[in-house]
């Protein structure tokens, strides 16, 4: 049974002290939460001062919530009876009852990170052990220094397995994740563009992923994308293993395609043996983040018979590789969640394994890279599938784009649109049955108006640019 925390081990770690005092020192508490309007069904609320708000200024909400107690970094009023604790620093004191949290978890934990697909590949896993481990693992993306404890502290004591998606955008942002969450089993997926304006350079990329593999425990497993030569040098004396086409330990290989269906029939070469499994995504992507998953089921102790009922029905998630039908026939990809260049070439190469007589690709601002985006414009051009008939592109992405595609490849037709308006009015004049449209962009792009338009639904938004991370369906301001 794992340890969990109570009012008297949280002021012995963080060293607290006590404006308003507990009842029942010994009570168990679970659950975290920084933001008044998002609790949840939390118990210890963390008051901080960042960079647009002080959450002590909100702490009279707090008085008829769950919350049973409060961490705050200065003196403040009683909130009701809801016990308070005055600690230096409660960023640090999230952290450390994170920490202490995971070293008393009797279970396993698998840490992912990668430029792309650590989402997906979180959330395929949560679906593929479903019923078979008791799994504890971040919502959504919540995947930064806050997001990975505060998920930590939903702990019980029955979990299992912790799986946690690491983000990072910087140096030593994966050292202080790996050390809160020490890995039995650390996977890094892919090295790409991503945030290479935040980076600087793709080597610095590659040295604060390989922070995945710190702080891991005794015995562990390090997986990584098979065919990185660079990552193998720089891990040339670790013991590694692979996953991704043409690994020794974990391949796979296409074998058809069900264009129709939507479908594809993969092969998988691995310990468990050679396996065929009819998998209701498209993409080259699939296949190599379902060899992972295998990689990790394998070193968690899966069966066969356990993982591969879920592999014919993965989950679907919200702009995330979603084919839409318009009324007028034309088949669309909604990919708006994220976008680097690395997930746009692949949205653009599976949209180009359906049969269509024009592929058209969407694509728009990629935000954060705008800054690095000469370099990654080389990965792009490198890149673009051969039947693509169209690229579509807007945002400042599109303008550094544009005229490099234009004189690298003529034969596209390729236009660039200031306004998401007229972009969605020339879309709606070329769509038909033998059209197919793959839609591409940052969450801040706000590109999934573009789907809704094309599915024939109206969302009425004044936002160029969007910084919810929300789907329009979902945003409270329209």
């Amino acid at each position: 049974m794992n340890k969990l925390l109570n009012y008297e081990i949280i002021q012995s770690i963080t060293n607290g002290l006590w404006i308003t005092k507990p009842g029942n020192p010994t009570k168990i508490l679970r659950g975290g939460a920084f933001d008044t309007r998002q609790l949840g069904d939390a118990q210890i609320f963390f008051a901080w001062k960042g960079e647009n708000s002080d959450g002590h200024l909100y702490l009279n909400q707090l008085e008829t919530s769950g919350i049973e107690l409060i961490l705050v970094e200065q003196e403040v009023d009683k909130v009701g009876d809801i016990p308070i604790l005055k600690v230096v620093d409660s960023l640090s004191a999230l952290q450390q009852l994170a920490k202490t949290l995971v070293a008393g978890f009797e279970g396993k934990v698998v840490n992912i990170t990668g430029s792309s697909g650590k989402t997906t590949t979180k959330e395929w896993l949560k679906h593929i052990i479903n019923g078979h481990r008791q799994l504890l693992t971040n919502v959504g993306s919540f995947n930064n220094h806050i997001g990975c404890p505060i998920t930590i502290l939903n702990m019980e004591r029955e979990h299992e397995l912790l799986a946690l998606e690491m983000g990072t955008s910087g140096s030593g942002e994966l050292l202080t994740l790996t050390s809160i969450a020490p890995a039995d089993i650390a996977v890094l997926l892919n090295v790409g563009h991503a945030h290479l304006g935040m980076f600087g350079s793709l080597e610095k990329t590659y040295q604060a992923k390989m922070e995945i593999f710190s702080n891991m425990k005794q015995q562990s497993v390090m997986l990584i994308p098979y065919g990185d030569e660079r990552l193998v040098q720089l891990l040339e004396n670790r013991q590694v293993e692979f996953f991704g086409q043409g690994s020794p330990e974990f391949s796979w290989e296409c074998l058809s395609i069900d264009p129709f269906q939507r479908t594809q029939t993969i092969q998988f070469i691995t310990p468990f043996g050679s396996k065929t499994v009819v998998v209701n995504r498209l993409g080259e992507y699939v296949g190599n983040l379902i060899s992972c998953i295998l990689a990790i089921c394998y070193h968690l102790g899966l069966s066969w018979a356990e993982i591969e009922p879920g592999l014919s029905s993965l989950p679907t998630e919200k702009g995330r590789s979603v084919f839409h039908r318009s009324k007028d026939g034309t088949l669309i990809l909604d990919d708006t969640y994220n976008a680097n260049p690395e997930s746009v070439i692949q949205m653009l190469k599976t949209i180009c394994l359906l049969p269509a007589e024009r592929y058209v690709g969407v694509v728009g601002n990629l935000a954060e890279l705008d800054e690095g985006m000469k370099e990654s414009a080389g990965y792009i051009l490198n890149h673009l599938p051969e039947k693509l008939t169209d690229l579509i592109l807007s945002g400042e992405t599109g303008k550094i784009l544009f005229h490099l595609v234009k004189e690298h490849h003529p034969h596209l037709n390729i236009r660039y649109f200031d306004s998401i308006a007229e972009m969605a009015d020339y879309l709606i004049s070329i769509m038909e049955e033998k059209v197919v449209i793959g839609v591409k962009g940052s969450r801040s792009a706000h590109l999934e108006r573009i789907v809704y338009v094309l599915k024939g639904e109206t969302v009425s938004c004044p936002l160029e640019r969007c910084s919810k991370l929300c789907a329009c369906s979902q945003c409270k301001e329209l």
